[in-house]
């Protein structure tokens, strides 16, 4: 298991609540676990979840897939265009 620190940004403490609580629930879908929460001030405040391996590897996958798929996007586009070219 490891942990994830994830910054809560606000102005003022209620704002800094109130994000907190979208953070949870948002992170908690994904099958976070909450387990505490830094109160450092407007940009330094963090919420700490524990995330097993699986999750993450499959964030990893799903991250690697998306470039993937970009690049061949670019690479076919490329393409296409030198074969206009000539």
């Amino acid at each position: 298991m490891a942990k994830k620190n994830i910054v809560v940004g606000g102005f003022s403490k209620e704002q800094r609540e109130k994000e907190l609580e979208k953070v949870k629930t948002k992170y908690e879908k994904k099958g976070y676990k909450f387990l505490q929460y830094l109160d450092n001030g407007t940009l330094k405040s963090i919420a700490v979840f524990e995330v097993s391996d699986a999750i993450i590897k499959k964030e990893r996958s799903a991250q690697l897939i998306v470039v993937g798929v970009g690049f061949l996007i670019i690479s076919a586009i490329l393409y296409f265009k030198s074969m206009n070219i000539n």
